[in-house]
């Protein structure tokens, strides 16, 4: 009896370890892959933006112009096709007594065999318009991404100094309570007390506030990456440790070199080049090919004429040259080098302009991490007053003024080295975004 009662022990011990395993395996299935345990890096909110924001499928568009442009001015390397029909009836009776009718079937194939490099000049103009316009486009997702990163950061300030002004309204909360049991034995006034309260009513709306902002940055990046944001699910790993400083060679090295919208100017100088170059065009001769062929089929006046048929094959070859078309030709020449030159001067200015740009992005880095080392060591000293003046106010040398100021101390420091911290990947970020390292 006992060996049939262990033998069902261990076949309901099986039986259960079945039923919880196809419930683990259910659990695995409904949850989504995912959804509940992955955090939203940085990189993974720049991508979503760039795939989801219009303003990126504009400059796509604009792209995709481009493109299908270059197919167009491809095609006047191919000879042309051109067929033709043609029905003609009159509207009054011949001396045969029939309607006259005649038609035409017409086909030519005509092809340029020489325009002066025109077209050669043309296609290389467009393919760096087309570069051109990819560079734009990647400006316009490093501008999305400067963003998100900016919002991102932001909301993580508003986070850390949310965490500030909880601390600061558990301390005002904490001196509060010593304070009323000290004025209830009398050892010090209502004053003491009203005086605490009103700075923790003033702390309770800095918290207010700064909850506000937690909001508002969420709302700021959900429209940067097109999407809902749970302010709970971001990863902010990459605030954990400190950016490094970068050298000003090495970065304007890499900024004159990588900068879209350098590359997208320098693209469009060498497509205002190529256009020169098919400017010029007009001052060679011209040299078309072209093959046709051609059957007309008429009513005769007579019967035995009726229906006749012609068949005619022409082939020609025409070389033509404008000798003079009233200085037009050189006009268009000008134009087009004047167009080249105005680039050359955009080029320059916006080098210059990168260039002041970055040298002040490093001083701002500079200053950052100056701040930073300041606020560490005001942060230390703010809770080592603190600890001191709660010391003294225990032994009642303290007053409750010198337990305020030594909490507003406190709380400014944590505060300064919020900002600090945050103004220093800041810069980081700005600094990325001018060498395009997003």
């Amino acid at each position: 009896m006992l060996n049939n009662r262990g033998l069902e022990e261990r076949v309901g011990l099986k039986t259960m370890k079945k039923y919880i395993f196809i419930l683990f395996c259910a659990l695995v299935i409904l949850i989504p892959s995912g959804s509940a345990f992955a955090l939203e890096t940085l990189d993974i909110l720049q991508k979503d933006a760039c795939e989801n924001r219009d303003l990126v499928k504009r400059y796509q568009a604009d792209l995709d112009i481009l493109m299908a442009r270059e197919v167009k001015t491809r095609g006047a390397f191919y000879p042309s096709l051109d067929l033709g029909y043609t029905l003609n009836k009159l509207n009054h009776d011949t001396a045969a007594g029939e309607d006259s009718e005649n038609d035409t079937f017409t086909g030519t194939i005509s092809w340029n065999l020489f325009a002066g490099f025109k077209d050669y000049y043309t296609l290389k103009s467009v393919q760096n318009l087309t570069r051109a316009g990819q560079f734009k486009l990647d400006l316009i997702r490093q501008d999305i991404r400067l963003n998100v990163a900016m919002d991102f950061l932001g909301i993580y300030r508003s986070m850390e100094n949310l965490k500030v002004a909880e601390a600061a309204v558990k301390l005002y909360d904490d001196r509060l309570r010593q304070i009323d049991l000290k004025v209830k034995v009398g050892v010090l006034k209502k004053t003491d007390f009203l005086k605490v309260k009103v700075e923790m009513d003033n702390a309770l709306q800095t918290r207010r506030r700064v909850e506000a902002a937690v909001a508002a940055g969420i709302n700021r990046l959900a429209f940067e990456i097109g999407r809902s944001v749970d302010a709970g699910e971001l990863d902010f790993a990459i605030f954990n440790h400190l950016p490094e400083k970068g050298s000003v060679t090495e970065c304007q090295k890499r900024l004159l070199s990588s900068r879209s919208d350098l590359n997208a100017l320098r693209m469009a100088f060498a497509a205002a080049e190529m256009n020169v170059s098919a400017s010029r065009a007009s001052l060679y001769p011209r040299a078309d090919l072209s093959l046709g062929y051609s059957s007309h089929t008429r009513d005769g006046f007579f019967p035995e004429n009726f229906e006749n048929s012609d068949d005619e094959v022409r082939c020609q070859a025409v070389i033509s040259m404008n000798l003079f078309d009233g200085m037009q030709k050189y006009a268009v020449t000008r134009q087009a080098r004047l167009e080249q030159q105005k680039i050359r001067f955009d080029i320059r200015e916006l080098e210059e302009t990168l260039k002041t740009e970055l040298e002040n992005v490093l001083l701002d880095m500079d200053v950052a991490f100056d701040n930073l080392i300041v606020a560490k060591a005001g942060t230390v000293e703010a809770k080592e007053n603190l600890r001191i003046t709660d010391l003294a106010f225990g032994q009642g040398i303290g007053t409750s003024t010198d337990v305020l100021d030594a909490i507003f101390g406190i709380s400014r420091a944590r505060f300064n080295l919020v900002t600090a911290y945050t103004e220093v990947f800041e810069t980081h970020f700005r600094l990325r975004r001018l060498l395009e390292d997003f």
